[in-house]
């Protein structure tokens, strides 16, 4: 019997669901459980803050929940848990590294770097720290700067010349870090002394650490800008099967991340974006992907992609999908079930785990 563990927030949540316009709620945790139990799974369910550190995780399979909170810290502490039960021996799915990729944009364009195919580094992005690193870029324009845990098109900006940039990056990386107003207040008054100090006694600078006056930064991505998208597509993929959607770009803008504006996709553009969407399938070991696709009118271009957390409005809204066969994408009408279409995706990866076991 094959043990599985599902590893939920504080909350008891597990990833996302949007059935309906009301907004996101947790995908339905006993239905998981239930599917792999009835497949001879020995199921239990835990918050990250339950588990038994010293317990043997060789063997188990766990699947779990990240985070998208403000400032990241309760991924970080996800991320600690999950990497630490790899190093126990348990099978985490997906693995710690495609963990890391959510919801940062700097290891997701490292990863990018390592695909062996070209055609998805038309948008490769070039990497910073802070904002103040970014202050060296000199590749050209236009571009868009991203802060690293964007979501929903906050943070993202487009610059089409040097001046632009310097405040998009400034945009970009800003942030305040204060438990509230008062010590914020002190915070910045303390700033303001330390760079009185380096003006009126500038040898003391390189005695006392305690002078620095670095500004806070988020790291960011500078990526290169493609001219005449109008939006972009969806695509989901589940074990094989491919749901998809347009998204138009808001009123008035260059992003389509957060419109709210899905179209179903052309007829005649399901082979190009599907072809391309395959070869994002083929360099990623996981069978659960969400990607960012953009055509401007000639090429395909890989805007983003995430193994986890993927916002599921594309397969829940979705009347068909698409599977690859003999060579084809054939289409299968019918409504999926989200909770069905994670199961049977993680249930199959397991199976082929362990046949090239």
């Amino acid at each position: 019997m094959k043990s599985l563990l599902i590893l939920t927030d504080e909350q008891s949540e597990f990833l996302v669901s949007k059935a309906d316009s009301r907004g996101y709620t947790s995908m339905d945790i006993n239905k998981i459980a239930d599917y792999f139990r009835e497949r001879d799974y020995s199921v239990k369910i835990l918050k990250f803050s339950e588990l038994n550190l010293r317990e043997d995780y060789r063997g188990v399979y766990v699947v779990y929940q990240s985070s998208e909170t403000p400032g990241g810290f309760y991924k970080r502490y996800i991320e600690s848990i999950v990497y630490y039960l790899e190093k126990k021996g348990a099978t985490v799915l997906p693995n710690s590294e495609y963990l890391k990729a959510h919801h940062d944009k700097v290891f997701m364009e490292l990863m990018r770097s390592r695909f062996s195919d070209d055609a998805l580094k038309t948008l490769e992005s070039k990497p910073y720290g802070s904002w103040v690193d970014a202050l060296g870029y000199n590749l050209g324009f236009p571009v868009v700067v991203k802060s690293a845990s964007s979501s929903a098109s906050a943070g993202v900006f487009l610059a089409r010349n040097k001046s632009e940039f310097d405040k998009a990056i400034r945009k970009a990386g800003r942030v305040i870090i204060s438990d509230n107003l008062g010590d914020y207040l002190k915070g910045w008054l303390k700033t303001q002394v330390k760079r009185l100090i380096k003006v009126f006694d500038p040898a003391k600078e390189k005695y006392y650490w305690k002078y620095n006056t670095t500004p806070l930064s988020l790291p960011l991505i500078v990526q290169p800008f493609v001219e005449g998208l109008e939006g972009d597509f969806k695509v989901l993929y589940f074990g094989g099967k491919y749901f998809s959607m347009y998204r138009r770009n808001r009123e008035n803008d260059f992003r389509a991340s957060g419109s709210g504006m899905f179209l179903q996709v052309p007829e005649e553009r399901f082979e190009g974006l599907l072809g391309y969407a395959r070869k994002i399938t083929l360099e990623i070991n996981f069978p659960m992907i969400g990607m960012d696709i953009g055509f401007d009118g000639k090429n395909y271009h890989l805007i983003e992609f995430q193994m986890i957390d993927m916002g599921p409005s594309a397969l829940q809204h979705s009347q068909f999908w698409h599977e690859y066969k003999d060579g084809r994408f054939v289409r299968y009408d019918g409504k999926s079930d989200l909770e069905l279409e994670f199961s049977r995706s993680i249930h199959e990866f397991i199976l082929q785990l362990a046949i090239n076991n």
